[in-house]
């Protein structure tokens, strides 16, 4: 059986827009020389299909997907009996610098988590929306379509790398630990290296690969981050206290680390909020 729903088409381009989403239980033959006008995502939902891109042919099975950037060409087809394959077809003011944020080659091809169901699942709900002829508008679609994207950026991985998600679970021990111990100005990379039971190099390595960020860095940006919640919220604390009390052994390195960072003075953030200085 085969589902294939063409939104209305809103009179304005927004930011994301489908173009068509649907499923097919038995994914016919598909060959495009010049490729789709449209970016295009194909994924996997049962069975098995083989796909053939750029000279390279890639299996397509359970928990794969694929996206290619408008007018890439390529081919597909079904291998070992059925396959049942979902699809989105989009386009929109935003959508080619998004995908480029997101490091995309023209090809990419994703291997989802075996198990983690979330990007078929959101697939479903949209094609459900679009049968009932909801979201006139496309607003929705196109809020849903960010979220469907950014899940492939955070559950799906295009390489040998476990995905973000996965990634982040085996550091969430020390980011939470972080979260209540930051006040601390004695944690160092020795203390949150044994914490995940990793050394130092790998530890940064992970932080890296997540955060674009030392271990250590994160721990100053978090340091940061809640002297930017506490310096408008605790106006009867003097900016040397509030430095005090987010990890910072003195108010000097805390004043100049704070400017580097934010671009002002800690007491010049607090008057934006209202707040008089405190000396």
């Amino acid at each position: 059986m085969k589902r294939r729903i063409v939104p209305a088409s809103p009179a304005e381009l927004l930011p994301l827009q489908i173009e068509s989403i649907g499923t097919n239980t038995e994914q016919e033959a598909i060959d495009r020389p010049s490729g789709y006008p449209y970016f295009h995502w194909l994924q996997t939902l049962g069975g098995e299909g083989e796909l053939i891109v750029g000279g390279q042919t890639w299996k397509m099975t359970p928990y794969t997907g694929v996206l290619f950037y408008p007018g890439i060409p390529h081919s597909y087809e079904a291998k070992n009996g059925a396959w049942h394959s979902g699809f989105i077809t989009f386009h929109g003011s935003m959508a080619a610098s998004l995908v480029r944020s997101f490091g995309w080659g023209n090809a990419e091809r994703f291997q989802l988590e075996i198990g983690n169901d979330r990007i078929a699942e959101l697939l479903e709900e949209m094609l459900t929306l679009a049968e009932a002829g909801g979201d006139p508008s496309g607003w929705q679609f196109s809020s849903d379509l960010y979220r469907f994207l950014t899940l492939l950026r955070t559950e799906a991985r295009t390489d040998n790398r476990p995905s973000i998600s996965k990634r982040l679970e085996r550091v969430q021990v020390l980011l939470d630990w972080l979260e209540t111990e930051f006040a601390d100005p004695g944690i160092g990379l020795a203390e949150m290296a044994s914490l995940l039971s990793i050394g130092e190099r790998p530890l940064n390595e992970k932080f890296r690969e997540l955060f674009g960020l030392t271990a250590y860095a994160y721990l100053i940006q978090l340091r940061i981050r809640k002297a930017k919640e506490w310096l408008p919220a605790r106006p009867d604390w003097t900016v040397r206290q509030i430095g005090e009390a987010v990890g910072f052994r003195d108010a000097s390195h805390f004043v100049a680390t704070f400017r580097r960072k934010e671009g002002m003075t800690p007491e010049t953030y607090r008057k934006l909020f209202g707040t008089g200085s405190v000396s």
